[in-house]
């Protein structure tokens, strides 16, 4: 354990020193979300005090089991005649170092469960930010593009009506729904700098540091190979808020134990040596009592080990109940959004532009009207954000699911 100690230690003041380092000539990160869990871990500073947090709780296992410091008395009687030294040391029976011990244990579990839960907390909001910011980031694209085709249909327009084939309002229009999309553009653009600005504080940078273009999402698994039985079972071996319980539970069954115990005596050992004049020294030894006569206080402690027991089993079957339901609820969106994306992009999408392009071949052709393409464009910038909005609301669901059902570290 003392190695252990030593090297979170360490480990924990490079994570506190980290986030004073200059960014600096290091790449800059954003690209990928496995890049950013990575640099949550460690340096993100809520992290680091969970990690404190626990380490401060396994340090306190070994003072829990040790003995009390030995006490040592000098003293010389009024004469000076006599000299008179003793050492005591108190000794704790019936096995109430180990209890003490094992409930520092419990409860060290115990903060790693809450260090876990902190960390669960963190990655589901990383995931669930960079999706976040690749919808921002694509749908400015897709809007950029939609503008640029509208440009394109805009020189058509314009082309025609010099011909004398087309109207002056059409070119008014053409040009008014391009300049339409300049304040979509202004709203998408302050989404993504929102989203910049979140990741930043998880990975512990400033609010205005750059990152990079994010490359893509997460594959997420069908819903069909996602089963809620399934996912509760892994729950109850592997999410921290259970783990917290448990060791809750075990800490106060532990509690209850040293109070039972407290009823049953301790011993103080003690060795003297005194030094009489004209007789010299001799060797003293006592062996001391201590009376459990504090029946009040035992009752009371009694009462409050049960209570935390009590409290601690309602605390793990609410957060079990809560899992749940969150977890059917994550499962349904899951499914709900990867059928909407399935249908928008292999039916809807293809649809709208077949449809687009050809309103603009109609048009271009002197067949159609510029109602029918603009239209057209404007549905199929609608598609293509709703594609990305469902991709979102997916990476959302299924972040909550791994939270919910906790991963083995």
């Amino acid at each position: 354990m003392k190695p252990l100690v030593r090297v979170g230690s360490a480990a924990v003041a490079l994570l506190v020193g980290s986030t004073q380092v200059a960014w600096s000539g290091e790449r800059v990160p954003g690209a990928t979300v496995d890049e950013l869990l990575a640099r949550v871990r460690q340096f993100n500073p809520e992290l680091a005090a969970a990690a404190l947090d626990r380490e401060a709780a396994v340090a306190k296992i070994y003072p829990a089991g040790a003995l009390d410091d030995p006490m040592v008395n000098l003293s010389r009687d009024q004469g000076f005649r006599q000299w008179l030294i003793t050492a005591s040391q108190d000794f704790p029976l019936w096995g109430k170092r180990d209890l003490r011990r094992g409930v520092a244990e419990a409860n060290a579990e115990a903060a790693a469960g809450r260090q876990g839960s902190v960390t669960a907390g963190l990655e589901e909001q990383t995931k669930v930010v960079f999706a976040q910011y690749y919808q921002s980031d694509q749908a400015i694209r897709v809007t950029g593009e939609i503008r640029s085709l509208l440009n394109t249909v805009a020189e058509t327009v314009r082309a025609r009506y010099a011909q004398g084939l087309g109207t002056q309002s059409d070119a008014i229009r053409a040009e008014l729904e391009r300049t339409r999309l300049d304040p979509e553009l202004s709203a998408l653009e302050r989404d993504e700098e929102a989203a910049k600005a979140k990741i930043n504080a998880l990975i512990g940078r400033s609010a205005d540091a750059a990152l990079a273009p994010p490359r893509g999402l997460r594959m997420l698994p069908p819903t069909g190979s996602l089963k809620l039985d399934g996912l509760m079972a892994r729950a109850r071996e592997s999410n921290p808020l259970l783990a917290t319980a448990r060791a809750e539970i075990d800490a106060a069954e532990g509690e209850s134990r040293l109070v039972d115990k407290s009823w049953y005596p301790d011993v103080t050992l003690t060795l003297g040596a005194n030094d009489l004049a004209d007789i010299g020294s001799r060797v003293t030894g006592t062996v001391g009592i201590k009376v459990p006569l504090q029946w009040g206080v035992r009752e009371a402690q009694a009462r409050e080990a049960t209570a935390k027991k009590g409290a601690a089993q309602l605390r793990q079957e609410a957060a079990a109940l809560k899992i749940e339901s969150e977890l059917q609820s994550a499962l349904a969106s899951l499914d709900r959004a990867q059928r909407t994306e399935d249908l928008l992009k292999h039916g809807l999408s293809q649809q709208s532009d077949a449809a687009y392009q050809s309103a603009l071949a109609s048009y271009q052709q002197g067949r159609g009207d510029l109602t029918s393409i603009l239209d057209a464009a404007r549905r199929r910038l609608e598609i293509r954000l709703e594609v990305l909005r469902v991709g979102t609301e997916a990476q959302t669901a299924f972040a909550a699911m791994e939270r919910l059902v906790g991963v083995e570290r």
